[in-house]
């Protein structure tokens, strides 16, 4: 009786523990092939910028930032793009950049990541390799599937199969200015992703302007960089 009163106390703290310190879903947001031991330095490419950023909630953003309703999805993901790639190209100095091109007309597939994280997204055939725009093969390819763009985001809403269909509660105010983006770094040779990822990168909000869009999109390259250095085991 008295063994049975201790475990039923035991199951007790363990559940209030658990309220406590906020128990919940563990993710795993980044996944390595076990032949991935050297991250990319210089011979890297990059695929898929141009077409990858998306930006949520754009007539809030189209009234903070004073651009038109009707242009400021082109105008910031535009701009974004080309500041990605700028960015990957002074963390990677022989940064090749492979046409959208090449990936289009090929179906979309799903990468796992967790039980429940799926990542989607264009990959090259197998049994080819991709060229860069100069004609040239690159060793490895960053893929960049997608960037979302918003205020307060949580991937878990846009990756989590069980989640995905939820819609979160309208929102009066923003905390923080938040980019959701997924990606995997392709071996061109091999036809294989070495790493995929899905970051969560955050910048707080005090006065909404592009520059602090620009910053964030800075902070996507480091991010970027530190988890291919990461998931190689640096």
């Amino acid at each position: 009786m008295k063994m049975l009163k201790g475990v039923w106390t035991f199951g007790l703290w363990c559940i209030v523990a658990c309220i406590l310190l906020g128990c919940g879903t563990h993710y795993q947001w980044t996944k390595s092939h076990p032949a991935y031991r050297i991250p990319p330095r210089d011979d890297l490419a990059v695929v898929g910028a141009d077409k990858a950023f998306v930006l949520i909630r754009s007539a809030w953003f189209a009234k903070k930032l004073n651009i038109s309703a009707d242009s400021i999805q082109t105008k910031v993901t535009t701009e974004c793009a080309k500041l990605l790639t700028d960015e990957l190209k002074k963390r990677y100095s022989r940064l090749k950049v492979v046409p959208s091109s090449q990936l289009d007309g090929l179906p979309e597939e799903s990468l796992k990541l967790d039980q429940r994280i799926f990542i989607k997204g264009k990959f090259p055939e197998q049994g080819v390799m991709v060229a860069d725009s100069s004609g040239n093969i690159p060793k490895a390819i960053l893929i960049v599937h997608e960037v979302i763009i918003g205020t307060d985001l949580s991937r878990e809403n846009y990756f989590d199969y069980a989640l995905i269909h939820n819609e979160g509660p309208e929102k009066k105010t923003s905390n923080n200015l938040t980019a959701i983006v997924s990606y995997t770094l392709w071996d061109n040779e091999r036809q294989r992703a070495l790493f995929s990822a899905v970051d969560q990168v955050e910048r707080p909000i005090i006065k909404i302007s592009m520059g602090d869009i620009e910053e964030l999109v800075r902070d996507i390259a480091t991010q970027i960089q530190r988890n291919l250095d990461a998931g190689a085991g640096l």
